[in-house]
């Protein structure tokens, strides 16, 4: 193993001392539950709120087509060069050591503050829908109260952080139980999915439209929902055409739904049958989640009906004061259950199913940015204590505490706001997609920068079309869709006029911290006789 200058070790400890206990199935579930298929029932809302013209229904897909040359980017990199840390690791090497930590540090403050903006769909978009729904069917003031609770900053906090703080204790207890219930709950939320299809095919959209009649708790029928959305916001008389920029641009919206698919990256070192099993959680957990959403928004969207769907998501994106549900609650599919059923069970199952997706996220987040800490101490970029493994759970204890601790402050930023922090990561979607054009200029350089690494590595990451390796086609690829989809995040539409400043400081602010983080990082370890810059020569151990 190669030493510093004085002589000191570079890593902590010549293993990692992570087990290979994670199975394909498991490290598929952990993919598609950061992805998480059951926040289909807010696609719903989403797409025609903010992309009034844009057709919902192909989002998913032409995601998909937009996401498959990153998923082949980092699929071939694990296969490659399969360490905890994931693309920390390969830039690293690749690139330079100081590009490889600040691009990793930024993309894990990044999708630390998605923690931040999620946990409070708990209590805010799931528990209080299911009590607020309640309420409407057994005409129950109390159970109205108690949503309307939910919706406080403070209630909605709290309930965050126990989700968060539970999500953290079960990440460090054990990996395999993590794990194991990203798996069962991945099985059970397709379940899930399969019900709601059920419910809602046999109830059509006139047991929708007698029930919101009925009992939507406002003065406003089905039909003048649709005539407030056409005339005061322009809503889409229909589905929008299929071939539009305004499509197009939404796919952008519908690619960001498969951000985690390279959740199984960043454990590689614990994967077992790696080369099958990144297959499996990246590519088979990304087609697995195209289909299910593409199938699951065709029947919302034709089950409440086109023009009702793009009426009320203009009312809520707007803010409208006479809005038929809980002001500032999106008309989720989940939330609008009660119109296709008045069976209490089924509504609050498909609400809290809604958090519980929520959650599960968490755990799948907090398991994988803890192996990235882990993967800079490793490194001694970071204190070695971050790479220490518990003898009783052989997990990453102190990682995973900092990772939660941090979760947890995030959620506060996010619902009480201190200043310019409030909107510090409104970019953070398009900072991901920064840190994918970084990885695949470390793609596209791989076979080449490091070719004695390339040659020695899996058949399958090696693999060349006309004399090139693919890697680097999908890495050229890769980075074209980056740009693309980080234009599309910034359009007005997401960003207002405000984007160039929230650009800055959720963004460009995040990658200056990182770079700060390791000047400081490399200053200190030079002062105690250690040479980060060699880090760049040694793959690290698993």
């Amino acid at each position: 193993m190669s030493t510093s200058t004085g002589g000191n070790p570079i890593f902590v400890r010549q293993a990692t001392g992570l087990v290979r206990q994670i199975s394909g199935l498991e490290a598929l579930g952990m993919s598609i539950n950061q992805m998480g298929l059951l926040y289909v029932f807010n696609v719903i809302a989403f797409t025609p709120a903010f992309y009034t013209t844009a057709n919902p229904l192909l989002g998913p897909f032409i995601g998909l087509l937009l996401v498959l040359p990153i998923v082949g980017v980092y699929i071939l990199f694990s296969i490659g060069i399969p360490r905890t840390g994931g693309d920390y690791v390969w830039v690293s090497r690749v690139l330079t050591p100081g590009i490889g930590f600040t691009t990793n540090f930024s993309f894990t403050l990044i999708v630390l503050s998605v923690i931040g903006s999620v946990a409070p769909w708990i209590g805010q978009w799931s528990l209080s829908p299911m009590f607020y729904d309640l309420g409407q069917l057994y005409n129950n003031p109390n159970f109205t109260n108690i949503a309307m609770s939910l919706q406080t900053p403070t209630n909605a906090f709290v309930v965050s952080a126990i989700f968060i703080i539970i999500a953290g204790l079960i990440v460090i207890a054990s990996s395999k139980l993590a794990a194991s219930i990203m798996k069962y709950w991945t099985f059970i939320a397709m379940i899930i999915g399969v019900i709601f299809i059920a419910v809602v095919l046999s109830a059509g959209v006139s047991t929708f439209t007698n029930n919101f009649n009925a009992y939507s708790g406002s003065n406003m029928s089905y039909t003048q929902v649709i005539q407030t959305g056409q005339t005061q916001y322009s809503a889409f008389n229909g589905v929008p055409p299929a071939v539009s920029n305004a499509t197009l641009y939404a796919a952008a919206l519908g690619l960001l739904a498969y951000l985690g698919f390279n959740s199984s990256a960043y454990f590689a070192g614990e994967v077992k049958q790696n080369r099958k099993s990144q297959v499996l959680a990246q590519f088979g957990g990304s087609i697995i989640f195209a289909i299910f959403v593409t199938i699951l928004v065709a029947v919302e969207y034709f089950g409440e009906g086109p023009k009702f769907v793009n009426s009320i998501a203009l009312m809520w994106y707007n803010g409208f004061g006479n809005y038929p549900y809980i002001p500032g609650v999106p008309p989720l599919a989940s939330a609008m259950s009660m119109y296709w059923t008045r069976n209490p069970a089924l509504v609050s199952l498909f609400n809290l199913s809604f958090g519980l997706t929520a959650e599960m996220m968490n755990i799948s987040i907090l398991f994988m940015l803890s192996r990235n800490l882990f993967a800079w101490s490793f490194d001694r970029v970071v204190p070695a204590a971050f790479a220490d493994i518990n003898a009783r759970t052989r997990t990453p204890i102190y990682a995973v505490s900092v990772m939660t601790i941090v979760g947890v402050i995030y959620t506060a930023i996010f619902l009480f706001g201190t200043g310019i922090l409030s909107g510090l990561y409104n970019y953070g979607t398009a900072g991901e997609f920064t840190v994918f054009l970084i990885v695949s200029l470390a793609a596209i350089a791989y076979p080449y920068r490091k070719k004695e690494v390339f040659d020695a590595s899996d058949p399958a990451a090696r693999y060349k079309i006309g004399g090139i390796p693919l890697i680097s086609i999908l890495g050229a690829l890769s980075f074209v869709v980056s740009l693309i989809t980080i234009y599309a995040i910034l359009l007005p539409q997401i960003g207002g006029s405000a984007f160039l400043s929230n650009f800055f400081y959720g963004i460009i602010f995040t990658f200056l911290i990182g770079a700060v983080v390791c000047f400081i990082a490399w200053g200190a370890r030079r002062g105690q006789g250690i040479d980060l810059s060699l880090l760049q020569r040694e793959i690290p151990p698993e």
